[in-house]
């Protein structure tokens, strides 16, 4: 095979001095010189073989005295040309990251004009600096794919060699980058399958003491990126997937500064991003694809070892949750996130404004079962000034579809160049169909989704302590679950009655999920909060089922309604909270309600017996006014017959017996409050009726007259308080609630009325109040 081949050499001019070793030439021309470089696997240059090892030198046998030093050799060409080379690179030592290679390069077409050099090289103006032109072609053989597709190299401008400088302007055009991805070595956690760099402006670079100082003003252009995952070890080379490509990043107005030790300085006057798309995915195995791309591995080639998987049951550490928990790592190991370390600021960079155009972003799940796959499209947008440095945050607005159905809003400030990231932002999406996701309902509901839409309205703010605020409202319109799903990951909380608790009459759920924490605790995670919250949504439809009425959890408790101690009078409590139940149950048609009344014969003991004395009072004075008018039968008995049906109870129940004294069970009244003066009457009256043992008598066994108070007493102690008592007064705190509730226009079918129960008084009578408990269930 052919090392080099020159077609033609042309020297003139030229002035050669031995005493004083000077050797001018005033041309050189080259036309048509070839080369082919390769190295093998074990890294041997074929150059080696045109080198012939000089034969090993006899012992000298006579001492000669070194030859007197002469002045170094000097070289001066006034010009250089060079037409039509041609290089053919291969390395086959250099194998790229995704298993293939050698690394195969030619370049064509080049050509070279270099005017004054001087050797050795001496210190020179700008001006007088030896002049450079070059310009060749770069690509892959003609063999290779898309072996068409070189690039153009440009350049002209001068150079130095004390020290080593440029300075001149650099036109490049779709400069195949990944040609040379293999000399990034299999630390590159992924694989560059293309992209074609260009480059306009000027560049001046040169070398110093503290390092390469730069200077660049000019476009950039980064066109026909594609960027796929590391192919697995075993696999054809390119077989990894595909995770980001785009058609066009374009860098208008880029300058960049180096002058160490001071920080590089970047700025860019716009950046524009067309036709860009990504691709998440979850494999088989439930692995975010994006942590292979957070942990490179060893360069000895072995895999890097697997994170152990949760659980599969454990819904909190589900795929999509590692992979939440993944990406802020992947993001800690990605370069281009690296703008931030604990020592300060890497790069200073300043962007002028940045347009996103016609996105697409797939994500697809092949652990959960069918597979769910979903899309971002018409991603179009900006983000205003970008600064590092500073908190100071750059106004992003960013719209799309999700999943073909929905519209997507995005707008705040965000710097994510700032320690700790700065953020305020917000996002809307409308109307996603919610029946695709039926997977995820069936493996961690235990239902399928039949139909439905999801709205959502989060906002989030990273203040400069680090501390997040976030709210998530979510709407859920129209959700309907299908048949029940055997999967031994679902939750064994009541999904359904969480879903009727939060639905209203319009099958409307409207929550709020709160976040916040701190982000600079490393432990902290957004995903894990936010599925807390909802398990605590979930928790809730079990231990306080009435919280969630208000929406969200965040609600009073309505499941007890209280009383008035010792009968079935509601408090003003009571009928608050009973009114906002009313309104509730209104608004969701798929509950019913169970009413428990409860009485407690301790506790309630005193308050029970002067009910029951006030009812008997009560009832005296009605008795009074029938017996006033005894030529108005009919209207009396029209009175009685329009009375309330408690009140008729509470007066049968206050008839005197002959035996005994009757204790009654008081019942709402609405009888207006006695004044002083009736009650004393009324008092002595039913106190002489009342057969009570040991009533003080004088000398003839008349009754002796007693103060109104020792009365009574005497009548209230003598009020039974039985079980049978205070069965019947927690039955009637029963009645009343669901008579209140038919009233207010709920269906009767919807509530039901359980047995009563008696409290056993213990250690927390001062805590309990009279009460009746509702319960909910759905239909």
């Amino acid at each position: 095979a052919a090392l080099a081949s020159l077609r033609q050499l042309t020297v003139r001019g030229v002035d050669l001095n031995l005493a004083s070793r000077r050797v001018s030439i005033a041309s050189l021309q080259l036309v048509q010189p070839a080369a082919a470089i390769a190295r093998d696997a074990e890294g041997r240059f074929n150059v080696q073989q045109w080198l012939v090892a000089a034969p090993a030198a006899a012992a000298p046998t006579v001492a000669r005295a070194p030859a007197a030093a002469g002045p170094p050799w000097q070289l001066a060409l006034r010009d250089l040309s060079l037409t039509g080379g041609q290089l053919q690179w291969r390395d086959a030592a250099m194998v790229d990251n995704a298993g293939g290679g050698p690394v195969l390069v030619d370049v064509s077409d080049l050509k070279l004009r270099l005017q004054g050099l001087a050797w050795p090289a001496k210190a020179a103006t700008a001006a007088t600096l030896p002049r450079l032109q070059l310009a060749a072609r770069v690509g892959s053989p003609a063999t290779q794919e898309r072996a068409g597709a070189a690039g153009d190299i440009d350049w002209a401008g001068r150079f130095g060699l004390a020290p080593m400088q440029v300075d001149g302007r650099l036109t490049v055009k779709r400069f195949p980058v990944h040609l040379f991805v293999p000399y990034a070595g299999r630390a590159l956690p992924l694989h560059l399958q293309h992209a074609d760099a260009s480059y306009q402006g000027q560049v001046r670079a040169q070398a110093t003491p503290t390092g390469w100082q730069v200077a660049t003003e000019g476009d950039a252009q980064l066109t026909e990126l594609q960027l796929n995952s590391r192919a697995a070890r075993g696999q054809l080379a390119g077989s990894g997937t595909e995770l980001l490509t785009w058609q066009s990043l374009s860098l208008q107005g880029l300058s960049l500064a180096m002058a160490p030790p001071a920080r590089p300085q970047v700025v860019v006057r716009e950046v524009t991003l067309d036709d860009f798309y990504s691709r998440l995915q979850i494999t088989e195995d439930g692995r975010f694809n994006l942590q292979d791309v957070a942990a490179a591995p060893a360069e000895t080639g072995a895999s890097a070892p697997a994170v152990p998987a949760a659980p599969a049951a454990t819904p909190a550490t589900s795929p999509a949750d590692r992979a939440v928990a993944a990406a802020p790592a992947a993001a800690a190991a990605s370069g281009s996130d690296r703008l931030a370390v604990e020592a300060g600021q890497v790069v200073d960079l300043d962007i002028g404004g940045i347009q996103l155009r016609n996105g697409r972003v797939d994500f697809s799940d092949q652990f959960i079962r069918p597979n769910y796959s979903a899309q971002l499209t018409e991603l179009n947008g900006s983000i205003g000034r970008l600064r590092s440095g500073t908190r100071e945050m750059a106004t992003i607005a960013l719209r799309g579809r999700a999943a073909g159905t929905a519209l997507l809003d995005i707008s705040g400030q965000v710097n994510p160049t700032a320690k700790p990231l700065a953020l305020d932002i917000r996002a809307r999406a409308t109307d996603l169909e919610l029946a695709p996701l039926s997977p995820y309902a069936g493996r961690y509901a235990g239902y399928g989704i039949e139909r439905g839409k999801l709205s959502v309205d989060v906002s989030y703010k990273i203040d400069a302590d680090g501390k997040l605020d976030a709210k998530n409202q979510v709407t859920l319109n129209q959700l309907t679950f299908g048949d029940k799903v055997d999967s031994p990951s679902a939750t064994k909380l009541p999904v359904l009655l969480a879903v009727s608790l939060l639905t209203d009459r319009n099958g409307v759920i409207d929550i709020n999920l709160p976040v916040s924490g701190s982000v600079s605790d490393p432990k902290f995670s957004v995903g894990g909060i936010i599925w807390q919250v909802i398990v605590n949504l979930l928790t809730k439809a079990v231990t306080a089922p009435f919280a969630l009425l208000s929406g969200g959890g965040g609600g009073p408790d309505l499941s007890v309604v209280q009383f008035q101690p010792g009968t079935a009078q509601l408090a003003d409590a009571g009928r608050q909270s009973l009114a906002k139940v009313a309104t509730a149950l209104a608004d969701r048609p798929a509950l019913i309600m169970t009413v428990t009344g409860s009485a407690d014969p301790v506790s309630e003991r005193d308050a029970s017996q002067r009910a029951a004395l006030e009812a008997r009072l009560q009832a005296e004075r009605r008795r009074e006014r029938l017996r006033d008018a005894p030529a108005n039968a009919a209207g009396a008995a029209t009175a009685a017959a329009t009375a309330p049906a408690s009140v008729a109870l509470a007066a049968t129940a206050a008839a005197p017996r002959a035996s005994a004294p009757m204790a009654v069970v008081p019942a709402p009244s609405a009888d207006p409050p006695l004044s002083a003066d009736d009650r004393a009457r009324l008092l002595k009256r039913l106190y002489q009726q009342t057969p009570l043992p040991d009533k003080p008598r004088n000398l003839v066994g008349l009754l002796r007259d007693l103060p109104p108070a020792e009365m009574e007493a005497r009548l209230l102690a003598a009020m039974p308080v039985t079980e049978v008592t205070m069965r019947e007064l927690a039955l009637q705190r029963g009645l009343a609630v669901r008579d209140a509730l038919i009233g207010s226009g709920l269906a009767s079918d919807r509530l039901f009325l359980a047995a009563p129960k008696l409290r056993a008084s213990g250690e927390g009578d001062a805590a309990w109040v009279p009460q009746v408990s509702l319960t909910l269930s759905n239909r």
